[in-house]
């Protein structure tokens, strides 16, 4: 599984360099690495958070990704996989392009929670679109896209739903960008509060 991981990291090198590339733009890979317990980075802290599986740090450019044991075994392992680090990626995608900064920026000025969550579940949902972009770019070495679809399906109680998004929004957002193959289509700061719940 680790070998597959780098497999599908070393991909996303290859298409976000070849995109940025096409716009004229500076890009440097992440680093990455794939563990099998919370880790401590250098700026960011533990990681990834309590419950999840991917987390980046734009401090250290870094991305990571919990694999469990029970997961490897699971028939949609490398689906999840697949998904989650071309999510996480996506997060670098924009700390590199300067995402991050206006999400932290909106994130300061907000006086609710839910100002803040709205900035949050914005963000997600563009990595989410930014792993369906990627997916579309890989698919000749992806699971079926049925698999990918099945990730949504059948969660109650997602402890992220409220910065996150829910499952079938998230499911929309990875579809939009999936079935584009642009980062363009991409762009949840712009789209109405009933398109990204």
């Amino acid at each position: 599984m680790k070998k597959y991981m780098e497999s599908v990291s070393s991909c996303l090198d290859r298409i976000w360099a070849r995109s940025f590339k096409a716009e004229n733009m500076y890009f440097e890979p992440p680093k990455r690495k794939f563990v099998q317990r919370r880790v401590r980075d250098p700026i960011c802290g533990l990681l990834p958070k309590k419950n999840d599986t991917g987390a980046y740090c734009g401090g250290t450019a870094t991305y990571y990704l919990l694999i469990p044991d029970d997961l490897l075994r699971h028939p949609l392992a490398a689906a999840f996989v697949s998904k989650t680090i071309s999510h996480e990626y996506g997060h670098h995608v924009q700390y590199s392009t300067h995402i991050l900064d206006y999400k932290a920026a909106e994130v300061g000025a907000a006086r609710k929670r839910a100002t803040a969550d709205l900035a949050s579940r914005r963000l997600e949902l563009q990595a989410e679109c930014f792993a369906g972009v990627a997916v579309k770019a890989m698919r000749r070495e992806m699971p079926p896209w049925q698999q990918f679809r099945y990730l949504f399906m059948g969660i109650v109680n997602d402890p992220f739903a409220h910065d996150h998004g829910r499952q079938s929004t998230r499911l929309k957002w990875i579809e939009k960008g999936y079935r584009s193959g642009r980062p363009g289509a991409c762009e949840t700061w712009s789209s109405p509060k009933s398109k990204v719940t």
